[in-house]
């Protein structure tokens, strides 16, 4: 299987005329349609309902579609880093993270200028739920999240970021640096949603402790959140830095500060393996002190 027959069967699904795709490819017709009827007799099955004129992939033909661009990607992917590798540059990855993550951890740790090894080159944002699926459906290198990477990916523990809760610089608490948990409810609370895991880490603390908050209001952006505590509407729990001059303060819970735990994902078989791990290795250490730097916590 060449991988320049998978190129023009990805070419043709997308036109779904052969007579298109040829003037795309700049070859001639019977020779495509030669190449495609040589791909099916390799697979042992029919990829295209042929009609007058037009060819639409058959249920064989979208099934093996994502595996031939899965294949065509990691081809063009280690061709890049063997041309890289032959100029002495390190291999440029591209991440998925959630928008808080892309904002205050990998934007700043690739802005420090001084870090070691592989270069972000990309970052996608996506909700922390579907991280690692988006991982798997893009041409994504590593994708980090709050909970850890399901098989079949290699997973690593990367670190923790703190649950702030912010207050405007008017808030009675506003010139305090921590605040306990029965503190806490006793104030109207602005909460992510459930989808997100500040909102678990804050909901098991409240319950494990025998707590009830005094209101809730839920919003699934952060920035909003802080927007409205910003408007006086409550105290925020958010693991964004804070916005709108609003204060941070570390919440005590009984057990200790409330952290959300990241951990990286990525291909075991990945071209880049080792690239990665040297990019984990970084992030770890990076994500460490922004921790100590905010709660004192040891690595």
């Amino acid at each position: 299987m060449e991988l320049r027959v998978l190129r023009y069967f990805l070419v043709v699904a997308d036109a779904e005329s052969v007579t298109a795709a040829a003037r795309q490819l700049h070859i001639a017709q019977p020779s495509i349609s030669r190449q495609l009827s040589a791909l099916e007799k390799d697979l042992g099955v029919v990829l295209f309902n042929r009609g007058a004129g037009s060819l639409t992939l058959n249920a064989a033909g979208r099934r093996f579609r994502p595996i031939a661009q899965d294949l065509v990607r990691r081809a063009e992917q280690a061709a890049e880093t063997m041309a890289a590798a032959g100029k002495g540059e390190e291999a440029a990855l591209t991440v998925v993270a959630p928008p808080a993550t892309v904002a205050y951890l990998l934007a700043p740790f690739m802005a420090g200028g001084d870090t070691a090894g592989p270069a972000l080159h990309d970052a996608i944002q996506e909700e922390p739920s579907k991280v690692f699926d988006t991982l798997l459906l893009s041409d994504a290198d590593i994708g980090i999240s709050t909970n850890p990477a399901p098989a079949p990916l290699e997973s690593a523990f990367l670190g923790r970021t703190p649950v702030m809760a912010q207050v405007p610089a008017d808030h009675r608490w506003a010139g305090r640096t921590t605040i306990s948990l029965s503190e806490l409810v006793t104030e109207p609370l602005i909460l992510m949603t459930r989808a997100n895991a500040a909102r678990l880490v804050v909901d098991d603390a409240v319950n494990r402790a025998g707590l009830t908050p005094a209101s809730v209001a839920e919003t699934g952006s952060s920035a909003f959140a802080q927007a409205l505590a910003a408007a006086g509407r409550g105290v925020c729990l958010v693991t964004d830095q804070a916005r709108f001059d609003l204060r941070e303060l570390i919440v005590e819970a009984p057990d200790g500060p409330l952290i959300v735990p990241l951990y990286a994902g990525w291909d075991a078989a990945h071209y880049a393996r080792s690239a990665i791990h040297t990019l984990v290795d970084g992030l770890r250490a990076y994500c460490d002190q922004h921790t100590q730097r905010y709660l004192g916590l040891s690595p």
